[in-house]
């Protein structure tokens, strides 16, 4: 069995859950005005789904337009309508990074290096 790779941490995509149920996969950021947030944004959002079951048992997952009525890609929410934000799985953010590739945005503008501090030794005990 192969082992899992690390999450990928290092973007702002997150899998917002929201209190109609919906779970859209998104850039997601706070709207601030001065120092205070008023409000969070999700720009490029798909609603995410199971499909349905394929031959070999794996469920596949089908990304929808947020809304499908606007051509506009920023949606602002306030945090009343938000019950979790989470990082995706690496396999969905992958696929996510090649539909905003298609459309321009380049892993440059979506990934940034990640703030170490310096120590790159293994810990000292491991969870298990």
């Amino acid at each position: 069995m192969t082992e899992p790779q690390p999450l990928k941490t290092n973007h702002n995509i997150r899998i917002v859950n929201l209190t109609t149920g919906a779970s859209v996969l998104c850039v997601f950021g706070e709207v601030r005005e001065e120092d205070n947030v008023v409000g969070y944004r999700m720009v490029y959002p798909y609603t995410l789904s199971l499909g349905d079951p394929n031959d070999d048992g794996t469920v596949p997952i089908q990304y929808t337009r947020f809304c499908v009525f606007s051509p506009v890609e920023e949606h602002r929410i306030s945090g009343e309508h938000i019950i979790s934000v989470v990082f995706p799985e690496n396999s969905i953010v992958d696929n996510f990074v090649k539909r905003l590739e298609e459309i321009g945005i380049s892993k440059e503008q979506i990934f940034f290096e990640e703030a170490t501090d310096g120590d790159n030794s293994e810990p000292a005990e491991a969870a298990e």
